[in-house]
């Protein structure tokens, strides 16, 4: 079975919180450095955030938000009258580090002024959301042959667990090696 990782992350005011899935844990690991710290400053008290096996059954905080300024702003605005932790901003430092998060942050607030036209946001909000459907498409390739590694060896399983069309399974396992027609054939 693929592991993957959280990070734990424990305040003293607050509940834990739950973030992830990371299916690399140095992902898992810099997302931890960079978000105790934040949360420690912003809270002005310790919070410990740590890597930890992720538990599917374990209710999670996805740790990519959105970088699009409009979807991101309609986030913003929900969490406005809520205390919740960790807050969207120390989630989106996490997630992009301090430079780029504070500009993500400042478009999608308005602080930025109004630099560009509806149709830039749009475009840029575009471009965010297609690297977003590389990222997780690829991530579900990797997933894919894991699974089939891990003995599920029904190419339909695989794509209804992924998501994947039956052709791309089949492409993303045969590049790596497998031919999953000789497996099926054998059943």
């Amino acid at each position: 079975m693929l592991k993957t990782y959280a990070v734990l992350v424990t305040p003293q005011d607050y509940p834990p919180a739950l973030i992830g899935p990371f299916i690399a844990e140095t992902n898992a690991e810099r997302y931890a450095e960079r978000i105790g710290p934040f949360e420690s400053r912003r809270l002005k008290s310790k919070v410990d955030a740590f890597v930890v096996v992720a538990n599917p059954r374990s209710k999670h905080l996805d740790p990519r938000l959105p970088t699009d300024p409009w979807t991101l702003g309609q986030l913003i605005a929900e969490e406005e009258d809520q205390d919740a932790f960790p807050c969207l901003y120390a989630r989106l430092h996490a997630q992009l580090g301090d430079d780029v998060a504070e500009k993500v942050w400042s478009r999608a607030t308005g602080w930025e002024g109004n630099k560009t036209s509806g149709r830039e946001q749009l475009l840029a909000s575009a471009e965010d959301w297609r690297t977003q459907r590389l990222g997780a498409a690829h991530a579900l390739k990797r997933i894919a042959v894991e699974l089939w590694n891990d003995g599920m060896e029904n190419v339909q399983d695989i794509r209804r667990a992924t998501g994947l069309s039956r052709t791309t399974v089949y492409e993303v396992l045969r590049a790596v090696g497998i031919d999953p027609a000789t497996r099926d054939s054998e059943e």
